[in-house]
């Protein structure tokens, strides 16, 4: 197969001509025409998109010599909730607008934000802000806005805020997310996690943080596996996911939240919906993979990160810690191999034949194999198309300028990795 989007020579544009529900699609897609409505520039960061529904937009601009964060909102019409919203952060002292990006078609409703308005996010912000920070022991609580001295490392609209402060003179990370913080967050079961010998970062925070959806730890090392050639780091991390493996399953490992199926058919549905030209395409890889990845538990499930890349593994010198287990859940080995050979394959673009991943992939697994962990080949070959056809999507919602043609390379590995 060779899928091409060839017949794309602007794909924004031609979403946006083929969505007629959502008018607003025309300017959150474009920086240069949400530039111009907001009056300052800004560039999209990420794009939640609901077709026929809905567009959340998250974007940055430079101010005061740092970056700032914001959101744009736009939905089908009639769209009297985003009047309602902007009425309601006016009530509690928010800035959030209500914008009309074209006068001769007034129903067409934008709202805009700082990530303090964000809509999911507002209540777990302001808990961290007036009452949360201090239990962190930051710097004293801000009368709004973030906490005093923070700035913003990653945001995803009504999902999730990542901020960098600093305690006393150590930095500290906070996520705060929409919801109480899972499984993978909770105390028992990361001291579990400790306990069998995976290297994790100390959390700080209490029960009632956790309960708000905050959870935060000390900044360390010198960056992440992805951004580092350390195949050292690559060895260890193995390593490190052969421990994971070996923490027995029980109770509190959560349910992944949607089996492959039903992940392979929302991939194919929004392939097609995103560019038409390859769903024929996205339905025969749904076709060639769900034979390929079992469903349920089986008796081989091991506790799998759920979520594994390089960008998960945190490098110090010789040291890694693995980060972020709130996707953790019980799941075959293959899986959480198979993750981190397409995100590296990702980075790398590169194609041909198997085995899959790269060189940082081939270290992962010596290291897996020198700490005991089992896994075939074959599975992890069809793990890793998986999860390049599901995030076949995210160069779309990561608003990389060649998203097209970046979907469509997925599509091409993802295929060559299907027996």
């Amino acid at each position: 197969m060779n899928a091409s989007p060839s017949g794309f020579s602007n794909p924004d544009r031609s979403l946006a001509s083929r969505d007629a529900a959502l008018p607003g699609l025309a300017w959150l897609l474009d920086n240069t025409r949400l530039s111009e409505l907001l009056g300052e520039t800004v560039r999209v960061t990420r794009v939640r998109y609901k077709p026929g529904t809905s567009l959340l937009v998250a974007y940055r601009r430079l101010r005061n010599g740092s970056f700032d964060y914001g959101w744009a909102y736009t939905l089908a019409t009639p769209s009297a909730k985003l009047l309602r919203r902007e009425s309601t952060s006016r009530s509690r002292g928010g800035n959030m607008r209500v914008l009309r990006p074209d006068p001769a078609h007034p129903d067409i409703l934008v709202g805009v934000g700082g990530v303090e308005d964000d809509w999911a996010l507002y209540r777990n912000l302001a808990w961290l802000r007036e009452t949360g920070a201090e239990r962190l022991g930051l710097h004293p609580r801000a009368a709004a806005g973030l906490p005093g001295g923070s700035s913003v490392l990653r945001y995803k609209p009504e999902r999730r805020l990542v901020l960098f402060a600093h305690k006393a003179s150590t930095a500290v990370v906070i996520k705060t997310v929409a919801k109480p913080a899972g499984t993978g967050q909770q105390t028992a079961f990361l001291n579990r996690l400790e306990r069998h010998g995976v290297q994790l970062l100390p959390q700080l925070g209490d029960a009632e943080c956790l309960e708000h959806g905050i959870s935060a730890c000390v900044a360390w090392g010198g960056g992440d596996l992805a951004g580092l050639d350390d195949d050292s780091a690559a060895f260890a991390a193995g390593e490190a996911l052969a421990r994971l493996h070996c923490v027995p399953v029980d109770g509190s490992a959560a349910e992944p939240s949607a089996n492959a199926a039903a992940q392979l058919r929302a991939t194919r549905t929004m392939v097609s919906v995103l560019l038409p030209a390859l769903e024929e395409p996205a339905r025969r890889i749904e076709a060639g993979l769900g034979p390929l990845l079992p469903d349920g538990a089986g008796s081989g499930h091991v506790l799998v990160h759920g979520d594994f890349s390089p960008d998960q593994v945190l490098v110090g010198g010789s040291e890694v810690r693995l980060i972020d287990f709130d996707r953790a859940h019980a799941g075959t080995a293959e899986a959480d191999l198979g993750s981190f050979a397409a995100a590296e394959e990702a980075t790398l673009r590169a194609s041909g034949g198997s085995p899959a991943g790269g060189p940082k992939t081939a270290r992962l697994t010596e290291g897996y194999r020198r700490a005991g962990g089992r896994f075939t080949r074959s599975g992890m070959d069809a793990w890793t198309a998986f999860r390049l056809f599901n995030s076949s999507v995210d160069p779309f919602r990561d608003r990389s300028p060649d998203w097209a043609e970046e979907m469509s390379w997925h599509l091409n590995r993802a295929t060559e990795l299907i027996p």
